[in-house]
């Protein structure tokens, strides 16, 4: 099948820089539906939330995920992190997120609301000392604000190295880096101690924080390798993959204790330090939100081409369980629009936003800049975004084959594995053509959540859904 008619564009092959025309309103639009979606996503709960806690859930993640991510992809974001959130490696998104954090915690504690709906209340009182809320949240803060540095100070080392000479004695070596290596160790006692067990035995017995505090370890060896910096500092280097694998490991402080919106503060971090720390800017990964008639009418295609070509293959397949087709209801869909809508909203926003943004303004934005710095001969445009959106697709796809098939499903794990795998390559090459045509990240996004809610509302496949 040609796809020349889904790049006739290809803004992604040579970005330009961004006008900023209505990021804004996007920006603050993207908020309040999020917050909107999630409280009526909640009054559908089969287990009633109260006012108070679908408020408080819902402001939480308009603070810590719609906020900060659609504020950062506006010229005045832009402006407000390169002045404000890069100064001092980073320390005013430091401490600013261990307010806030501090103070949500302080407020769902005090307003004795239901850990049954905020499940870390429970993980709090043993997570390093048992029956010791408050010590526990101390080191909670303390373990946040180590990590978060950490990875601002590791985004130095993309100008420098931390060997300056070839003999040099221990002593100058920590004297030169002992900021970061402090840093380390406090690193590894802190995730080691949580998931580890070794003081609160609350917790099952499980030796991950070892690995994840030496995995930094790991990454600064790995950096001062001369591979890792083959490429021009003005296109994405193999260097800037780690300095994403060190944002995206930092998802383990939030997992225990289980913050809900925990992924998307590693998300804000690696839009800090990927794209505004290297200095390449918005545009070259493609980081906007902005809406053009053009690229509406360019994603009402691609979901329609999306949803006819993967909903009778999810059939045929046998992905999705055999019954959905009887239940196929367009009047019950209309019926219920509203729930549809917070779902295709939650699915973008919860599941889109932190998927797009790492495999298309991450992933799909280094294979481009790795094609263009390694080949003697220009790439057309049209060549560069169907090579880079095959590559994202296909990693994308095996990234996705550890799901394992729901009730209902008549295949065997292995097969629905790879199933799943083929079926979410085939999806990504939607969302990657999107991106690939308008280097804007919204239409992706659009894409993404509107194609898993019809997986999940009209299908009934087994998808994880994220609330």
């Amino acid at each position: 099948m040609t796809v020349g008619f889904l790049t006739n564009r290809c803004e992604f092959a040579e970005p330009k820089r961004f006008n900023g025309k209505g990021e804004l309103m996007m920006a603050a639009i993207g908020c309040i539906l999020w917050f909107s979606a999630i409280i009526v996503r909640l009054s559908f709960s089969s287990k009633p939330w109260t006012v108070t806690e679908r408020l408080v859930e819902a402001t939480s993640f308009v603070i810590f995920a719609a906020v900060p991510i659609f504020f950062l992809a506006t010229p005045v974001g832009a402006e407000f992190a390169k002045r404000v959130l890069l100064r001092n490696n980073g320390l005013w998104f430091q401490t600013l997120t261990c307010l806030l954090l501090g103070l949500y915690i302080s407020l769902v504690k005090l307003l004795a609301l239901n850990p049954a709906r905020f499940s870390w209340l429970k993980q709090f009182d043993s997570l390093i000392v048992r029956n010791y809320f408050w010590l526990n949240v101390i080191f909670f803060l303390a373990g946040v604000f180590v990590v978060l540095r950490l990875t601002f100070l590791l985004l130095e080392l993309r100008d420098r190295r931390i060997y300056t000479k070839k003999h040099q004695t221990i002593v100058t070596f920590i004297r030169r880096n002992g900021q970061l290596i402090s840093f380390l160790i406090a690193n590894f006692l802190y995730v080691s101690l949580v998931n580890t067990s070794l003081l609160a035995t609350a917790f099952e017995a499980e030796y991950s924080g070892y690995f994840i505090g030496l995995s930094y370890v790991l990454i600064v060896f790995l950096m001062q390798l001369p591979i890792v910096r083959t490429t021009s500092p003005d296109r994405m280097m193999v260097f800037d993959l780690l300095l994403a694998a060190a944002c995206l490991l930092s998802l383990f402080w939030f997992s225990r204790p289980a913050f809900s919106f925990g992924p998307f503060i590693s998300l804000t971090l690696f839009a800090l330090v990927l794209i505004y720390g290297t200095g390449l800017g918005r545009a070259h990964f493609g980081y906007s939100f902005a809406v053009r008639k053009a690229d509406v009418f360019y994603a009402a295609k691609l979901i329609w081409l999306a949803i006819v070509l993967l909903v009778p293959l999810a059939f045929l397949l046998k992905f999705a369980p055999a019954k959905a087709a009887s239940t196929f209801d367009l009047k019950a869909l209309g019926s219920n629009a509203l729930f549809f809508l917070s779902y295709a909203i939650l699915f973008s926003f919860r599941v889109g936003i932190f998927e797009e943004m790492l495999f298309r303004s991450g992933l799909m934005v280094f294979i481009r800049d790795q094609l263009q710095a390694r080949s003697a001969q220009l790439w057309d445009r049209r060549q560069l975004v169907l090579v880079s959106a095959i590559v994202c697709s296909i990693i994308f796809g095996l990234c996705h084959i550890g799901n394992n098939p729901g009730t209902g499903i008549a295949l065997s794990p292995l097969q629905y594995k790879a199933i799943y795998a083929i079926l979410a390559t085939l999806a990504s090459m939607f969302y990657s053509l999107a991106f690939g045509e308008t280097n804007r990240l919204w239409a992706s996004i659009t894409i993404h959540g509107i194609v898993d809610t019809t997986a999940v509302l009209l299908l009934g496949a087994s998808l994880v859904v994220p609330f």
